[in-house]
């Protein structure tokens, strides 16, 4: 029997990409794009080869090369008809303007002469501390058109409903691949009260958030492996 249309659930997987070079080089990294490194490649086959029994209906990945390939990689692994590769800008990173490329140990210094050592303790003090972080680049760079992690947070929110929309109609509940960014995704995660690690997401890690009836819910975040009794039992 042909389940009810509106109480189906679109079972997002959210992939933060695989390491790149300035990862590796711990830069700074938003909208500047840089290669994956062979420990990024191998770690987004890894993730592929735990995923290859989910059949994804559609993967949507950021404008960045970094996304694109780790979804590549991860389709790779595959065991069912692979979907189309989907591009769209409404899953990039947050532009850290003249902090772009950064190195961490400049970054510190830079942070603590401009804003002081009381407010970044307080933000990451905070409950939704990536959030906190976030917006004391906004403080600190005001010629740049920083967006605030609401503004973040609402963008990602606005994508995945757009997506989970295109299959409104669908007879069955439908898995999606996201892959995109550490701090984008990890303000959308603590946004729906998610416990995020201190330093972000990590990389070619996954989190599964349902959406419902208009409504997204936190299912597993930040895994290295799911339960694949559970990832196939969503399949069906």
């Amino acid at each position: 029997m042909a389940k009810e249309v509106g109480l189906m659930v679109v079972h997002f997987y959210l992939v933060r990409h695989g390491q790149t070079e300035l990862n590796r080089r711990r830069r700074l990294q938003g909208v500047t794009d840089s290669p994956l490194t062979k420990k990024g490649i191998a770690r987004a086959k890894n993730l592929g080869k735990d995923l290859q029994n989910v059949k994804f209906t559609a993967a949507y990945v950021s404008d960045l090369k970094r996304t694109q390939k780790t979804a590549q990689y991860i389709l790779a692994q595959n065991k069912n008809l692979k979907p189309a590769i989907i591009i769209t800008s409404g899953l990039r990173e947050l532009n850290f303007g003249s902090y772009e490329e950064m190195k961490n140990r400049r970054l510190i210094p830079n942070v603590l002469r401009k804003i002081g050592l009381r407010k970044i303790f307080t933000a990451f003090r905070q409950q939704q501390h990536v959030a906190a972080v976030t917006n004391l680049f906004k403080i600190m760079d005001t010629a740049t058109q920083i967006e605030t992690a609401q503004q973040l947070d609402q963008r990602l929110t606005r994508t995945l409903t757009a997506i989970a929309h295109e299959y409104h109609a669908a007879q069955e509940d439908v898995n999606i691949l996201v892959v995109t960014h550490g701090v984008v995704l990890s303000v959308f995660i603590e946004g729906l009260k998610g416990d995020v690690p201190l330093l972000l997401l990590k990389n070619a890690r996954v989190s599964k958030v349902d959406f419902r009836n208009g409504l997204f819910s936190v299912v597993s975040i930040n895994q290295k492996k799911l339960d694949n009794k559970r990832s196939e039992k969503n399949d069906k």
